[in-house]
C-alpha cells in the first residue's frame, strides 16, 4: 500500500516503515508500487523515489524487495524498468526483483508477447507476471508463459495468476505441471481461494495489498511451508478472512485495512488518491465507534493467535 500525506503528496517515510514492517512479520518478500493505489496515480518521478526509498530501507534484510514497472506501453514500462536497475547497482545489498502486468493499451497477444520480450533485454533479475490488467489487453497465455520461461530461465518463470474464476485455478494446475521451467506461482484475488489453490492447484504463496495483516500472512505461509504440521492451517486462513470480510465498513483493498496501518504506527493518515494518474482527488475513510471496537478486537484477536501459536 502506498501511504499518502493529507495533501496527496507520497509519505516515502511511512512507505520505509511499511516495507519493514511486512518484512519484519516473516514475509519473505514485499512489493511496491503495484496495487491500483499506486500503479496509475502516481508519476514517474514518484516512483523512483519510492524505489530508492525502499531499497535503501530494505538493504541487508533477508526479503526480496520487488518493485513493479508497467506502462500503457513498451516505452512507459521500459523506463521503469531501466530505473530500478539504475537503483540496483545503487544498492547491491537489497535483494531486488520485478513484477509487472500486460501493457495496458495492449489489443493482442503479440503485443503483449512483444512486451515482455523487450522487458527481457533490459531486466537482469527475476520478473514476476501479473496475468491481468484490464478488460481490453488480453493476458498472456498458459503456453506463452512457459515459452518465455524456457527462453529467459533467470528472468521469468514466476507468476501471479489471478485470471477469472476457476480459469486461474485450471492456468495454476497446468503452469505448475510445467515445473522446473515454471518456478513459482502465486495466487492472488485478495487472499480469495488462497488456501484451496495452495492444497489442490500448486500456488506458492500470496501477492497482495494486505500489508496490515503481514503478521497473520506471515504465519498462514509458515504453516503452508511445513505442510500444516502444527494443525493450525485452516483456523488461521478463517481468521484471516474474518479480518478481511468486514463487508459494511470502508471497504477495497485499502479500505479499513488503512485504520489497520495507522493504528500500528506504520502510516500517518488514512488518506488515499483515486481517480486517474491525470486528475485524481483526495478521499479519507470515516470509521464509526462501534467498528473501530470491532475491527479492534478482531486485530488484536489476530496478534494475540500469533504470538500464541509462533
Amino acid at each position: 500500500s502506498t501511504p499518502y500525506h493529507e495533501d496527496g503528496s507520497v509519505d516515502y517515510e511511512s512507505l520505509k516503515r511499511g516495507v519493514h514492517f511486512t518484512a519484519n512479520n516473516a514475509c519473505p518478500g514485499v512489493i511496491w508500487c503495484q496495487s491500483n493505489d499506486a500503479v496509475d496515480l502516481l508519476t514517474f518521478e514518484e516512483k523512483v523515489k519510492g524505489y530508492e526509498a525502499c531499497a535503501e530501507a530494505m538493504q541487508d534484510v533477508n526479503c526480496m524487495m520487488t518493485f513493479g514497472c508497467n506502462g500503457v506501453d513498451t516505452a512507459q514500462m521500459l523506463r521503469e524498468a531501466e530505473a530500478v536497475e539504475t537503483i540496483a547497482n545503487k544498492y547491491p545489498r537489497t535483494n531486488i526483483a520485478i513484477i509487472t502486468r500486460p501493457p495496458s493499451k495492449g489489443k493482442t497477444l503479440d503485443d503483449v508477447r512483444a512486451y515482455y520480450e523487450a522487458l527481457a533485454k533490459v531486466a537482469k533479475r527475476p520478473v514476476i507476471i501479473q496475468t491481468v490488467v484490464n478488460n481490453t489487453c488480453p493476458s498472456p497465455t498458459v503456453e506463452m508463459l512457459i515459452d518465455l520461461a524456457r527462453k529467459y530461465p533467470t528472468i521469468y518463470g514466476y507468476i501471479k495468476e489471478e485470471s477469472g474464476g476457476a480459469k486461474a485455478n485450471d492456468n495454476m494446475i497446468k503452469e505448475n505441471a510445467a515445473k522446473p521451467i515454471i518456478h513459482t506461482v502465486f495466487s492472488a484475488w485478495g487472499g480469495w481461494e488462497w488456501l484451496y489453490q495452495s492444497r489442490r492447484c500448486g500456488s506458492e504463496g500470496l501477492i497482495t495489498e494486505r500489508c496490515a495483516y503481514a503478521p497473520l500472512l506471515g504465519y498462514i505461509w509458515k504453516q503452508m511451508e511445513n505442510n500444516d504440521r502444527d494443525g493450525k492451517l485452516t483456523l488461521a486462513y478463517a481468521l484471516f478472512r474474518l479480518l478481511i470480510d468486514q463487508r459494511s465498513f470502508p471497504g477495497g483493498l485499502r479500505g479499513y485495512s488503512l485504520y489497520y496501518l495507522q493504528r500500528q504506527g506504520v502510516f500517518r493518515t488514512t488518506v488515499s488518491r483515486v481517480g486517474s494518474s491525470t486528475k485524481w482527488k483526495l478521499s479519507d475513510i470515516t470509521l464509526t465507534d462501534l467498528q473501530k471496537a470491532e475491527l479492534d478486537e478482531c486485530y488484536d484477536d489476530m496478534l494475540r493467535f500469533v504470538k500464541e501459536n509462533s
